[in-house]
């Protein structure tokens, strides 16, 4: 081939163009990576059904001194009540004997759980961007294989507790890395599509949660399931390193081995000779840009970059919002009538309309109108959900039908835009780095959220949509300073 013919491209996701955006071997490291995302459901949420308070009856049957109505488990003798069905070890409540530690329960998901996923997001992130993403999410995923069945054969609740913590640090390791990893081989005009088929394998993860609980109702059941799950997922020991990590840390050669790999198992034929990859920052200097070295992987490169610190500090509040909102509806799923598994289940269903009609407003309208959008749904939805309206003769009232439809369609949408928006902001040298700090404020918001549920059931029925009008208000706010990412390439350096 004359050197007419070879093509000087910069971009990784300019030779998506050239050997397939959406191939045979994209496919087949989405429905890879996104199987993380279906295990990730039981780390996250398994907590909705394992602290459950099981029902309990009087030993002797009702009487003066032993009533389930009008008495409280905690008032009794031990010996005069007992489980429901003898169904001691049906959750962790009944199992470790929490019935009367009020609020000590929710500490294993909460006050053990959530830190230990924020010291997992500052080490994983970094680890990621420095090492690569391939081998941070394989060693994440043996992690908690471990840890799960830990949990699963904890001898008492510290011990579990201990495992718990654990667990978060590395769960969180493949949940978070494997979204930046799975996005570094698409294109922008594929990734809402992507990150859309990445959301019917959460919504199968929450839908196998509940199905397992139901099928098994033993409170480690679930650990046990997870970590049988998290042995097949170690598949991803099969998926090539992120060719965008490969260019900015090991050379256009390295990346380009994979990527030609990739143009083979789409059919089309091997690019070698065909193109030439050139690193973003060679480009810039022979342009005069005034970049003569690669931009190093310190998240710290964000601070001397006023813009740029804006733009993150926005993203920031938008994590803490969404994540505030949406584990703060699920926790609030036991204030609502009826099943806690059937609203768990209408809450995950809800989410794959959702997720259609997402991405396909990202991939039509843009990023930054979509998350407008669903933001503005939701600030309307929690108003709309103050009224105390019943529906004809069903039994529903406003308040309910509002908090499913504004909470479930809103919050998963919110989500899986800053999921994608994030990555597409951030450069390649801190785009783990980045991704997993916003992260941290995610898990800050979803600490607080069943404190917040708690506190406004408590005090006022008002209370909690009135907080989240005023949240998202400020949210559509911090909006003004993000930019449009839609039909960007992925961003290689802070320029």
């Amino acid at each position: 081939m004359s050197e007419k013919q070879v093509k000087i491209l910069t971009e990784v996701d300019e030779v998506y163009a050239f050997i397939g955006p959406f191939g045979r071997s994209q496919v087949l490291y989405l429905l890879g990576l996104s199987f993380l995302n279906l295990v990730a459901a039981f780390n996250f949420l398994g907590g909705v059904f394992m602290l459950l308070s099981p029902d309990w009856v009087c030993v002797g049957g009702e009487s003066t001194t032993c009533n389930t109505t009008t008495m409280d488990v905690c008032d009794l003798e031990r010996v005069q009540w007992e489980w429901a069905g003898n169904k001691s070890s049906r959750t962790m409540v009944s199992h470790f004997g929490l019935e009367c530690d009020d609020g000590l329960a929710a500490l294993s998901s909460s006050l053990f759980f959530i830190p230990g996923t924020v010291v997992g997001l500052a080490i994983s992130g970094y680890l990621s961007d420095k090492f690569g993403r391939k081998k941070v999410t394989l060693g994440a995923v043996i992690s908690t294989v471990l840890t799960s069945v830990a949990q699963a054969l904890a001898p008492s609740y510290t011990f579990f507790l201990v495992a718990r913590t654990i667990s978060g640090a590395t769960c969180i390791g493949f949940q978070a890395v494997h979204m930046t990893y799975k996005d570094e081989f698409f294109p922008s005009t594929k990734r809402p599509l992507c990150n859309f088929i990445s959301l019917i394998f959460k919504v199968l993860g929450l839908i196998v949660l509940a199905g397992v609980y139901e099928l098994f109702p033993v409170w480690n059941s679930i650990h046990i399931a997870n970590a049988i799950m998290l042995v097949v997922g170690c598949w991803v020991v099969f998926i090539p390193e992120s060719p965008y990590w490969l260019l900015a840390n090991q050379g256009p050669e390295a990346a380009a081995l994979v990527l030609d790999k990739m143009a083979q198992l789409n059919g089309r034929g091997s690019i070698m000779g065909q193109v030439n990859l050139v690193p973003p920052e060679k480009k810039l200097e022979e342009e005069g840009e005034g970049v003569t070295t690669k931009q190093s992987g310190n998240i710290l490169n964000i601070l001397r970059n006023p813009r740029f610190l804006v733009v993150t500090l926005a993203l920031f509040y938008q994590w803490f919002l969404v994540s505030l909102m949406f584990y703060g509806f699920y926790y609030a799923l036991e204030g609502i009538s009826g099943s806690v598994t059937v609203n768990f289940l209408i809450m995950a269903v809800l989410e794959i309309p959702t997720g259609v009609v997402t991405a396909w407003s990202m991939g039509r309208f843009g990023r930054w109108n979509t998350l407008f959008l669903n933001l503005a749904l939701i600030l309307i939805c929690s108003a709309v959900s103050l009224l105390k309206v019943e529906l004809g003769a069903t039994g529903w009232d406003l308040k309910r039908v509002a908090l499913i439809v504004g909470s479930k369609w809103g919050t998963a949408a919110v989500f899986m835009i800053v999921y994608m928006y994030t990555n597409e902001v951030m450069p390649t040298s801190i785009r783990s780095s980045g991704l997993h700090l916003c992260s941290i404020f995610a898990r800050i918001g979803a600490f607080v959220a069943p404190y917040v549920v708690k506190a406004a059931n408590n005090t006022n029925d008002y209370l909690l949509n009135s907080l989240f009008m005023g949240l998202c208000l400020v949210g559509l706010g911090t909006m003004w300073w993000l930019p449009e990412t839609k039909d960007r390439n992925l961003k290689s350096t802070l320029e």
